[in-house]
């Protein structure tokens, strides 16, 4: 099979690599589509580029850790599993080495679940930007009526715009691209916001009549410390702050209403897909969550965000912005790299 590798200069191409074979708890999977991460995923990327490397090859991208979304058709399935998937089922994959860029792979149970009737492949294989941005809702336990900002609107902060307007709150989503902008408005945000810090924060003080947001995700991947001033000065005093991936949380005011000590504020750090996605037993199929006690794991957490993609509750098919064969996947990758502002999803298919 072939299977899409890095090296450390962070150059990416197509070679032959061993077929999967079952490695405890889990299925081997046909891939029929996999997306490429912009935010973290491809950020690994770009950073290996700028150092001084020998060009040494490491592996399939999957194999450490980068690639993380996919679906796909079982092909196998480990025999304490056989009575919940079969042979020809559909599955979306999520975690760091599970959604992979190779025409096959295994995944352990707990990182994959079945694609509901009329959901596709590509969209199914959203799956752990996705998460990442169910597992910020949880986190934010947002209430029907309240105002949040969702600050950075690639994939992740998209997504999480959406969720708002779902459990009946009102997204103002904040970004610097236009074009993203945009997206944010045509997918049901009930305001969108871009320029300059003061003007951002004048256009979140109107729409709030001065209140401010009861909630802030922080979803930009850039690692500055503006992000975190930002968000502090657009939330309402004792309001709920949430940082989703590596934000520099510099929080020394830069502005009056800049101050969280002063505004008592909530924060909230959001790392992961739900419980058990950061804990290696759970990753490798070797530990439960009971759950009467952790009733939102990582596994329900990816059902029941498929399920809500096949209803139509959460769109992804407008975020896949750009698609390629899984033959022309360096090439994805450059767009995924270079062309960020406007390829909010670049998506492989498979023959």
């Amino acid at each position: 099979m072939r299977a899409l590798y890095s090296n450390n200069r962070g150059e990416m191409y197509i070679k032959e690599a061993p077929e999967p074979t079952l490695q405890g708890s889990g299925v081997v999977i046909r891939t029929l589509a996999s997306v490429f991460g912009a935010g973290s995923e491809m950020a690994g990327v770009g950073r290996r580029r700028q150092a001084l490397a020998d060009g040494k090859d490491p592996g399939p991208f999957s194999e450490k850790a980068h690639s993380y979304q996919s679906a796909g058709e079982v092909l196998q399935v480990s025999e304490d599993l056989q009575d919940r998937f079969q042979p020809g089922d559909l599955v979306a994959a999520a975690g760091g080495g599970f959604g992979f860029h190779a025409e096959q792979g295994f995944v352990h149970k707990h990182s994959f679940a079945k694609i509901p009737p009329g959901l596709s492949p590509l969209e199914a294989a959203t799956t752990n930007v996705g998460l990442t941005a169910f597992h910020a809702m949880r986190r934010a336990v947002l209430q029907p009526g309240e105002t949040a900002v969702v600050l950075g609107l690639g994939m992740v902060g998209q997504i999480t715009a959406q969720l708002v307007g779902m459990v009946g709150g009102q997204a103002i989503g904040v970004d610097l691209h236009e074009f993203r902008l945009q997206k944010a408005r045509e997918l049901g945000a009930a305001a969108t916001a871009g320029g300059t810090d003061d003007e951002i924060a004048a256009a979140v003080d109107e729409y709030t009549e001065g209140r401010g947001a009861d909630a802030v995700f922080v979803a930009t991947s850039a690692r500055v410390r503006g992000p975190a001033s930002l968000a502090v000065r657009l939330v309402r005093e004792s309001g709920r702050l949430l940082f989703i991936g590596r934000v520099i949380w510099d929080f020394t005011p830069t502005h009056p209403d800049a101050d969280p000590h002063t505004k008592e504020l909530n924060i909230h750090w959001v790392n992961g897909r739900g419980p058990g996605s950061r804990e290696r037993d759970y990753l490798r199929g070797e530990a439960d969550y009971p759950e009467r006690f952790v009733p939102w794991d990582q596994e329900r957490n990816l059902q029941a965000l498929l399920d809500l993609q096949a209803a139509g509750k959460v769109r992804v098919g407008p975020l896949l912005t750009h698609r390629f064969p899984f033959h022309q996947a360096p090439e994805a990758a450059e767009v995924a790299i270079n062309l960020s502002a406007e390829a909010l999803g670049v998506g492989l298919e498979y023959a």
